[in-house]
Formats: C-alpha cells, sequence, structure tokens
C-alpha cells in the first residue's frame, strides 16, 4: 500500500470513529486509524480461514494489544469499515472502562452501528439487513453467534424506525441509541421486544 493509500484508509476509519463517538457521545482518546496493521502480517499469524478484515487482539495480564487490519478489497466497502471500526471502538471503550465484552456483542453492536450511521447519513438503514449473506466456512458456534447478533439487531433497528420514524425523531433516536451502547447484555439482547 501507498503512503497516499494508506492516509486514505486513516482518513475514513478516523471518519467512521467520529460518527460513532458522536451518536454515542462516548470519549476516546485513542484513534483506531492510529493502530491500522498490515493485513498481510496479521493474517501470517492467524489460523487459516480467520477473516480477511478485522481485529487482533491479544491479552497479557492487564494489557490488552489491540489492531485493526483491513484487507485492500476491503478499503471502500463502507459495510465492512464500519463493522470493523465498530468493533475497534466498542473493544477499545469498554477495556478503557474495565467492562466485559463478548463476540457477541461486538457483532451486535456493529450491526446496530451500521444502521445508525447508515440512516444518520441519510441513506436506506436496512439495505445492509436485505442485502445480508453468510460467509462460508463458519463453524456452528461462530455461525450461532452472527446470527443471533443479526436477528437481535435486527429487530432492534426495526423497533427504532417505529419509534423514531421521521429526521424530526433524531435527538430521540440517539438518546435511545446512547442508551443501548451502555446498557447490560441481558439488556441488549432483549431490545426491541417491546
Amino acid at each position: 500500500m501507498t503512503a497516499l493509500e494508506l492516509s486514505a484508509l486513516r482518513g475514513r476509519v478516523a471518519a467512521i470513529q467520529r460518527w460513532l463517538t458522536a451518536i454515542y457521545r462516548i470519549d476516546l482518546p485513542l484513534r483506531a486509524d492510529r493502530f491500522l496493521l498490515s493485513p498481510e502480517s496479521v493474517r501470517a499469524l492467524l489460523p487459516a480461514g480467520s477473516p480477511r478484515s478485522g481485529l487482533a487482539v491479544v491479552e497479557e495480564r492487564d494489557e490488552l494489544w489491540l489492531g485493526l487490519y483491513l484487507d485492500p478489497r476491503d478499503h471502500f466497502d463502507s459495510a465492512t469499515l464500519i463493522e470493523e471500526t465498530s468493533h475497534w471502538v466498542c473493544l477499545a471503550w469498554h477495556a478503557a472502562r474495565g467492562r466485559p465484552i463478548s463476540r457477541l456483542l461486538l457483532e451486535l453492536q456493529s450491526e446496530v452501528d451500521r444502521y445508525a450511521v447508515t440512516r444518520l447519513c441519510g441513506r436506506d438503514g436496512f439495505q445492509h439487513f436485505r442485502g445480508f449473506r453468510w460467509a462460508d466456512g463458519m463453524d456452528a458456534s461462530t455461525r450461532q453467534r452472527y446470527e443471533t447478533a443479526h436477528r437481535t439487531a435486527l429487530r432492534y433497528c426495526r423497533s427504532l424506525a417505529r419509534r423514531f420514524p421521521t429526521r424530526s425523531h433524531v435527538p430521540g433516536l440517539l438518546s435511545e441509541l446512547r442508551a443501548f451502547y451502555r446498557a447490560s447484555r441481558e439488556q441488549k439482547l432483549l431490545a426491541g421486544l417491546h
């Protein structure tokens, strides 16, 4: 990747982080664009079948080493950029507060984030849900985690669209999204049932 391409990618990741931190009113002194790693280097360390873009996480005693790697095929894919930046922001925010986070909740939050960012940009927030396809080669537990996150996020986002249907409802939508971000695991998994 050239210096110009890396700079452009950093700019896209930084813009998504700004959207997420503004939506959720979270203070995060770290910048995801400064944690970009070479996808080739990261994938050389990962087991076969690992995602082509994702997070690299190493936990040692009381320290968390965190990086973000993005395959060149995903540099202009807004859904992947939002998803992976969401994972990075969510994990960093929870770690900074000593709050536990699971893979399921990271996936759930990224699904909601794709809806929120897309909708607040004036586009169809449900486009991702309609065009969703499962990746090949997932083991049963991974597939179950993704299905649960996808199903729960879709239900919650439908409830958001129903309760906050127009631009005049954006303040209420933002308030709801902020509460969801800080909610417990149980509250998130039950979101949108009422």
